[in-house]
């Protein structure tokens, strides 16, 4: 069979559709894996758009809220996939022990709703299964709460809604 061509950002979209079911089945170590192959995917089609990805808003809010240099891309990247467990899943040197330590369901939250961020930059929110993610989280995260409190937070803070 000859190989066929595939848009990076629908490959993209299939791993996140079947991390937010997995997500909701609760098979946390499979949805932080495909939300971290999907991220390494989007972060550099939301740059490729002229757009923010999820690590530079994360680089830039640091910067602004501890007034200091922060990690490169790179790093910061790094250092984000670090504390998603999305490396932890990745990688397995030789000198690496056997066994990891992880939050998965906390970890698993986080490394697909940094994916689904990306996403929603580059085709919006009105996919069934970012919407039913995002009714999820306003659910199970006090979205009421979380919008009071996002509502305070001064300007420079948030984020810059581009238009789609």
């Amino acid at each position: 069979m000859p190989k066929q061509k595939y848009f990076r950002l629908d490959l993209a979209q299939q791993q996140l559709e079947t991390a937010v079911a997995l997500f909701f089945r609760k098979d946390y170590v499979s949805v932080i894996t495909l939300a971290g192959a999907a991220s390494g995917i989007l972060t550099q089609l939301v740059l490729n758009a002229g757009k923010e990805p999820f690590v530079d808003y994360g680089r830039t809010l640091q910067s602004t809220l501890y007034g200091q240099a922060t990690l490169g891309r790179e790093k910061y990247n790094r250092f984000i996939n670090d504390k998603f467990g999305v490396n932890a899943l990745r990688h397995h040197g030789a000198s690496d022990p056997d066994m990891i330590a992880l939050n998965v369901d906390v970890q698993a939250e986080q490394a697909l709703t940094r994916a689904v961020v990306d996403y929603i930059e580059l085709r919006g929110q009105t996919e069934p299964f970012v919407t039913a993610l995002l009714q999820w989280l306003w659910v199970n995260r006090n979205g009421p709460k979380a919008m009071r409190e996002f509502e305070a937070v001064p300007d420079r803070f948030k984020r810059k809604r581009r238009p789609q």
